[in-house]
């Protein structure tokens, strides 16, 4: 199954948790309302009740579903003014997102834990009334237009935590019954909560939806993007070929040493010159390309020196009929008589010389010059094809290269080893020694550096703010950013200050408008300079970069989801099974105590049956919460089954094993579950077995049979209780662990 073979199947799982979601929903808004326990509830009051339950829940947009709750409520409690603040993510504040009547002057404002009505709820998890707001102590003065008497605030719950307040204010004190009112608007939040929790999982998978959606599309347009653009290429480098196989002399060769050996040679062959030469600059220095005629000759000559450089500097034709009379003649051999030196351009620029020079007597003329200029604008011709041709085969060269770069790091989904390979391409690609990749911190806002090769320190794990340093400012701006001599580049970043990287290319790794990251080569040679057409490689790598650390992201995402329980969070049998196997053979390897317990809620059958499955879900939910907080972050927590819960506790002893599980026991036991039906108590009964001195039990099945063994005394002694499985005389020793605890 290839990547885009993945994201459609992650996508049609996607989809069926979203069609789950409405059809619970659609089961919420069939089930018939709870009725009231005040028996003097008139119809009509029960008739509006439903009305409003089934206008909030008619709806999943989370904006729609806040409105129609404060709406509702407000109607509900008789009174035009009323409000709802929900918790803020990430922080510890609460923001009025909806409001109606006064209170829409306060929209948007914040509070804290404590602040008011609403932050003494919040904090409290309890419904709160005041008679007369005027007069009440705890007002906030910052809020504009409270000039309310009564006012009643309830909590809005989900799985016992606080996530909102929801409250009505009306204009004279004591102008309701309080307590017949805010019963009433507390059963309305216990439901308005659920479409909150409802509207905010259908908001977030519709945009998970939305976004592998776009991931795949980019995926196929990218690669098809890729095989256009090689197909192109590739057709045109065959065609330019051919061309080149055709033409005569000159056209009929496409890279520089044969055009050169062929210019030179044909010159010399068809004209009848004797020396000739062709020499290209190459920074401050003039290298020999090819020559005919010399026994000895200079291969390197310093610009500035000799009639060759004078041609190139000047740009300008040469003839000189007598070089002993011209002071910078350069002689390799004797007897040259004349020398005729034409500058040789590609696209305008002057690049290098053609030379020719006379022996025996024979002077060079104006029409040896005429024909020197004639030549060279084939040259020049000839020359700019080559370079264009080079260029196409160096550009097919690099769709080759990246169509297999993408096969090797689209086809990997280790995201550290994704990583590697993108970091150790790109040095590949564009030819450089040292290169680095961070990516994106969302939450807080700058650049992690994930990798670093090359470079004189390891900036693994530096962070750099966006805008600070080559990869911040292509992170910022979006763009790629060269630096010419990154150590006297004013935007250096000082967390690099020692680096000797001398020259920089910079590009951002980015998904759409998402920033993913950023990443950048160098060279410490001030001479090897990044062109527009490494930019341009560097860039089309960066797409594919981005493409793959996404895919990697989402399989790590589906390999979590793989291995844990989707109800309570923690891990499933099949990842326990496997875990614990490599464990106890750890422990027995290095002859550690290892403990082994089994967890079994009392009388779930019956919480399920008298409370429904939902309530019974969340008493797993719960249960699974306590043994989180209470084991260690070394242990192994696993959903076992139903309502068995398994942990693996290294390194623990009978008497600490003992310790820990009655600790969760009575933790457990003191547990409240709050649901919308009533505070729901649970107990559990324990199994516990111990690998320890002398290490006798052969494989983790027998420890986890032997833990099996005690829960099931556990459940015939009484429930709520601990055992512990010892071979030597299991009830004895069962008896006595539990006394000690």
């Amino acid at each position: 199954m290839d990547d885009a073979d993945t994201l459609r199947s992650e996508n049609e799982t996607l989809r069926a948790r979203i069609r789950e979601l409405e059809r619970r929903l659609a089961d919420a808004r069939a089930k018939p309302p709870i009725r009231c326990d005040n028996p003097s509830s008139n119809d009509d009051g029960f008739a509006a009740f439903h009305q409003t339950v089934l206008a909030i829940m008619n709806r999943l947009d989370l904006d729609d579903v806040l409105g129609a709750i404060v709406e509702h409520a407000a109607r509900l409690a008789g009174t035009e003014h009323g409000y709802l603040h929900l918790r803020v993510s990430d922080a510890d504040v609460m923001e009025m997102k909806f409001a109606v009547g006064r209170f829409v002057l306060n929209r948007n404002c914040k509070i804290a834990p404590g602040e008011g009505v609403s932050g003494r709820v919040w904090q409290s998890g309890e419904s709160m009334m005041v008679a007369n707001y005027r007069l009440w102590e705890g007002r906030i003065e910052r809020l504009e237009m409270t000039d309310f008497g009564a006012l009643i605030a309830v909590p809005l719950k989900v799985n016992a935590a606080v996530i909102g307040v929801l409250g009505v204010a009306y204009d004279a004190p004591d102008a309701v019954d309080f307590h017949s009112t805010a019963a009433l608007l507390a059963r309305f939040a216990d439901l308005a909560a659920i479409a909150i929790d409802n509207a905010r999982l259908y908001t977030s998978a519709q945009e998970e939806l939305a976004e592998r959606r776009r991931v795949e599309a980019e995926l196929r347009i990218a690669t098809q993007h890729l095989r256009d653009l090689h197909t192109i290429t590739q057709r045109q480098a065959q065609e330019l070929h051919l061309i080149g196989e055709v033409r005569a002399a000159l056209a009929r060769e496409v890279s520089l040493p044969a055009i050169f050996r062929t210019v030179v040679e044909s010159i010399a062959k068809t004209f009848g010159y004797t020396q000739v030469c062709i020499y290209l600059r190459n920074r401050d220095e003039l290298v020999l390309q090819h020559q005919v005629g010399y026994h000895s000759v200079y291969e390197r000559i310093p610009m500035g020196v000799g009639i060759i450089s004078r041609t190139i500097l000047s740009e300008r034709p040469t003839l000189v009929a007598d070089v002993s009379a011209d002071p910078d003649f350069l002689g390799a051999i004797d007897g040259v008589v004349s020398e005729v030196c034409v500058p040789l351009r590609d696209k305008g620029k002057v690049i290098g010389a053609l030379n020719i020079e006379s022996r025996h007597g024979v002077v060079l003329t104006e029409d040896d010059l005429r024909l020197m200029i004639e030549l060279a604008e084939h040259i020049n011709v000839a020359i700019e094809r080559a370079r264009l041709y080079e260029q196409l085969q160096r550009r097919a060269q690099q769709i080759d290269a990246l169509y297999g770069i993408m096969r090797d790091i689209t086809g990997n989904l280790n995201l550290d080893d994704v990583l590697q390979t993108i970091v150790a391409q790109m040095l590949a690609l564009i030819h450089a020694k040292r290169g680095a990749l961070s990516l994106y911190d969302e939450q807080r806002n700058d650049l992690l550096v994930h990798l670093s090769v090359g470079m004189d320190y390891n900036y693994a794990g530096v962070r750099l703010a966006l805008g600070e340093g080559a990869m911040g400012k292509a992170a910022l701006k979006r763009q790629p950013v060269v630096v010419y001599d990154y150590r006297a580049w004013n935007e250096r970043s000082l967390k690099c200050e020692a680096e000797s990287t001398a020259n920089v290319l910079a590009v951002p790794l980015l998904a759409g408008d998402e920033l993913i990251g950023a990443m950048s080569a160098g060279d410490s040679d001030l001479k090897r300079t990044f062109t527009d057409d490494d930019v341009r490689l560097l860039s089309m790598f960066a797409q594919q970069a981005t493409i793959a650390i996404k895919n990697a992201r989402l399989f790590a995402e589906a390999q979590r989801l793989a291995i844990t329980d989707p109800l309570t969070g923690i891990y499933n049998r099949r990842y326990f099974s496997v875990a614990a196997r490599r464990e106890f053979e750890r422990a027995r390897r290095h002859r550690r105590p290892l403990a082994v317990l089994i967890a079994d809620l009392d009388d779930f059958k019956r919480i399920n049956d008298s409370y429904g499955h939902p309530i019974g879900d969340q008493v797993l939910q719960a249960a699974s919460s306590v043994f989180r907080r209470e084991l260690r972050s070394g242990d192994l927590l696993a959903r076992y089954g139903g309502e068995e819960i398994i942990a693996m506790l290294p390194e623990t002893d009978n008497n600490g094993a003992a310790r820990v599980v009655e600790r969760v026991r009575l933790m457990l036991e003191q547990t409240a579950v709050a649901t919308d039906q009533g505070t729901v108590r649970v107990t559990a009964s324990f199994g516990v077995a111990v690998f320890a001195h002398p290490f006798t039990t052969p494989n983790v099945e027998t420890l986890i049979d032997q833990a099996d063994q005690a829960l099931l005394r556990a459940k015939r002694s009484g429930k709520n209780r601990v055992e512990v499985w010892c071979e030597e005389n299991p009830a004895a020793r069962d008896r006595s662990i539990q006394k000690s605890v």
